[in-house]
């Protein structure tokens, strides 16, 4: 669909409280990491709540004929939405994040 195949791309990594945003395919992303896993983050293995850097993970798709991005997945402290609709693609995201950055 959005190239769930596509390699992951950091674009920008922010200068404060570990802000980090990327692209993978047709998706863009915006991550909080934190230096070191806690236990609100994203499970690397599970993808649910449990020791993890990401700590926050927004993940956003292009709609159709236009050049803007809609929030289609959010991770804040917990799933909010859209976990498994996408989760080639989260899970791509955050293992190039816990072994990389």
């Amino acid at each position: 669909m959005f190239g769930f195949g596509a390699a992951v791309r950091l674009t920008e990594l922010g200068g404060r409280d570990g802000l980090v945003r990327g692209e993978s395919g047709g998706f863009r992303w915006e991550v909080r990491l934190a230096r070191g896993p806690v236990s609100y983050g994203i499970h690397p293995e599970t993808l649910y709540k449990g020791q993890g850097r990401v700590a926050r993970l927004v993940l956003y798709a292009p709609v159709a004929g236009t050049g803007l991005h809609r929030k289609v997945a959010a991770f804040d402290r917990g799933w909010l939405f859209g976990r498994k609709e996408h989760l080639t693609v989260i899970r791509r995201i955050v293992a190039y994040l816990e072994r990389t950055v």
